[in-house]
């Protein structure tokens, strides 16, 4: 695979500095300004005011991507912050947050994941969540999912049966058909969340150019359990380079799909998932999509 010049220039800078981190040193630097500027301190019950006023309520699908990196102003835990979501949605409402384990280990071929107890790399609030009682882990390498609440089982059954990571039966996907909505703490400004890969998931069947962010089918190892070494077989993503400017897509979504807000530093987004996805799905076929890199226009659409 040929890199992307930007990517040529990441690894002559990493071998001039001896940073092998760009990505977190970027986030350190972006810490380290960010606290001169902002000194106001806020809770979980101003997080979960806003997130009230973006559409929670009880018996809401919440899907949270967070970075705690960025709540350097908040004056509680990860904890706190969850159970008070809970509290809003109730058990009749699902909650949902990433949960894959470290990234080396998806091109491991002797890795053997265990759902019940590998960390998940996704941050300290997932982690978190995934130690609580009744949530439930999906049993994927690549991208695996916790949830509790009342879809809990129903999200996260299939996820090893699925033709990629993404697809129609994954997590991802399917609670998008249960209008999710997509939360996004401390994140970039146009973060959009995994469920924007749902488009690469289902379009691979459509079109050469969503086609090559698939290898072909591959063996994942898991313990089930009763301890047992089962495998499932499925196409792993991420097999191309991939750079986003997810602010192309952002731009076509209406006020009522996406909202922002600030506090502090802290920021807010939410997407109403279906209504988002739905229209990412409707440009990629049109060949509109995030990516720059592979860039779609050698392709006719």
């Amino acid at each position: 695979m040929r890199n992307s010049i930007i990517t040529s220039l990441g690894i002559v800078f990493k071998r001039l500095t001896g940073i092998n981190d760009i990505s977190l040193l970027r986030k350190n630097i972006h810490k380290c300004i960010g606290k001169i500027i902002y000194h106001k301190k806020y809770t979980s019950d101003d997080v979960v005011n806003v997130m009230q006023k973006m559409g929670m309520t009880k018996g809401s699908v919440v899907c949270i991507h967070a970075a705690m990196k960025e709540f350097y102003n908040y004056q509680g835990s990860a904890q706190e912050l969850i159970e008070k979501i809970m509290n809003v949605i109730t058990p009749e409402g699902t909650l949902i947050m990433p949960a894959f384990p470290e990234s080396r280990y998806q091109s491991d071929c002797n890795y053997i994941f265990d759902y019940k107890n590998d960390i998940t790399k996704a941050g300290c609030l997932a982690e978190t969540f995934r130690r609580m009682p009744n949530v439930e882990r999906s049993i994927n390498v690549q991208h695996s999912v916790c949830a509790w609440g009342k879809n809990a089982k129903w999200l996260i059954k299939d996820h090893n049966r699925c033709h990629n990571c993404w697809d129609e039966n994954s997590p991802w996907y399917r609670m998008t058909r249960i209008n999710c909505l997509v939360f996004t703490l401390g994140l970039p400004s146009w973060y959009i969340g995994t469920f924007d890969h749902c488009v690469e998931g289902v379009l691979y069947k459509e079109h050469p150019y969503w086609a090559q962010f698939f290898a072909p089918e591959r063996i994942y190892r898991y313990y089930d359990n009763d301890g047992n070494v089962c495998q499932y077989r499925s196409h792993p993503g991420g097999v191309v380079e991939r750079r986003t400017r997810e602010k192309r897509l952002i731009k076509h979504f209406d006020d009522a799909s996406f909202k922002k807000k600030k506090i502090s530093n802290l920021k807010i987004k939410m997407f109403r998932s279906k209504e988002c996805l739905d229209k990412m799905i409707e440009l990629g076929r049109r060949g509109i999509t995030m990516y720059y890199v592979p860039s779609p226009k050698k392709y006719k659409f």
